[in-house]
């Protein structure tokens, strides 16, 4: 099948991470697949290195792309003149859109089968958006079953469960976990922004009864200079590292002991199935998919309420049992395979096939 992916960026997001790992699978399989971006790093303030990366791993597997340009969000004809423009000369069977932008931009691009994923737990647009969408979009993908539900509150089309997966080659799972409590090492990874509210998981390492850790956390973000000024002025600058962008992800999780999550709203995160894959027990807020990925895993302790002391006490539970976090991490390695890319590639190849009928094998 001829396949377009067309996302935000070439950034380092769950979302973009996932859908460049679903296009070098489906690469892998035969399929014809072209990732369109609608903004570069340079315009949307995000690491250049690692877009760089990125694209160079597209053209190793043959991947084609193109980008939009950031002006298209503010005028969208252009974002409609391009997906046009693309559409015309790759001629996909497919267009699958990952942001509501390029979902609207295709109300205007006739003759195209299209398919919407939304990445996360929040719509991001007005519920009337959804149903100008509904014209164009024959499927919708909830990548957790909250999204599934909340897809299906606002749409008359059919939405299709297929959960967010990870390429387990690029990452490393662990052998053995530490057998004791001292010196651990905690790992954050994430945009750091209001979404991934890690002021609640600083405020609840001040509170937590033992500092035998270190936390590391790996994101950029516009909070990052308040939330250093956080860690310094709970006494906390010996326990916490700011890494900024991180390109071995893979290595920073097999040397952790633990993976932490403090999100005030999510989809299905794909920093928290890495960690799970990788086989660490983790620590994580009751918000969009992450405890569905804990309950199937039995890897981790859940944050109900968002609160400082409620995560401080699910953490020192992790901090102070060596022998849990070695069960919860056989358990992530032994129950964590619905999560790999193959599993969620394929489902997502059936459902285009189904799309675009018998005529494509």
């Amino acid at each position: 099948m001829k396949i377009m992916h067309v996302l935000s960026s070439a950034a380092a997001g769950g979302a973009e991470i996932y859908v460049r790992d679903l296009a070098i699978h489906m690469s892998k399989q035969g399929h014809n697949i072209f990732l369109l971006f609608l903004d570069r790093s340079s315009e949307a303030g995000r690491d250049q290195a690692f877009e760089d990366d990125y694209l160079r791993q597209l053209d190793y597997h043959n991947i084609c792309y193109d980008f939009i340009g950031q002006s298209a969000r503010r005028k969208p004809w252009r974002g409609v003149a391009a997906l046009k423009r693309i559409c015309h000369d790759f001629s996909p069977d497919v267009v699958h859109t990952h942001l509501y932008y390029a979902a609207i931009f295709s109300l205007l691009v006739p003759s195209i089968k299209v398919v919407y994923t939304h990445h996360n737990i929040r719509l991001g647009a007005s519920r009337y958006i959804y149903k100008l969408l509904d014209m164009k979009v024959l499927r919708y993908v909830g990548i957790c079953y909250a999204c599934k539900k909340m897809l299906e509150s606002v749409s008359r089309r059919r939405v299709v469960r297929i959960d967010n997966g990870v390429d387990v080659e690029r990452l490393l799972p662990k052998e053995s976990h530490s057998n004791h409590d001292n010196s651990l090492v905690v790992v954050s990874v994430g945009r750091l922004s209001e979404q991934k509210n890690l002021s609640l998981l600083i405020d609840a390492l001040a509170l937590v009864s033992v500092h035998n850790f270190t936390l590391k956390i790996a994101g950029e973000g516009p909070q990052r200079d308040s939330l250093e000024a956080q860690v310094e002025s709970l006494g906390l600058s010996s326990n916490v590292e700011f890494l900024g962008n991180v390109q071995g992800i893979n290595a920073l999780l097999y040397s952790a002991d633990i993976f932490v999550m403090s999100s005030e709203w999510e989809g299905l995160p794909i920093a928290q199935i890495e960690a799970t894959l990788t086989g660490l027990p983790v620590v994580v807020t009751n918000v969009g998919g992450c405890a569905e990925v804990v309950h199937r895993s039995v890897n981790g302790l859940v944050v109900d309420d968002r609160v400082p002391d409620e995560f401080a006490r699910q953490l020192d539970i992790l901090l102070t049992n060596h022998l849990l976090r070695q069960k919860l991490s056989e358990n992530a390695l032994s129950y964590s395979s619905d999560y790999r890319i193959d599993v969620a590639a394929n489902k997502h190849l059936d459902m285009y096939k189904e799309i675009v009928g018998n005529a494509i094998t």
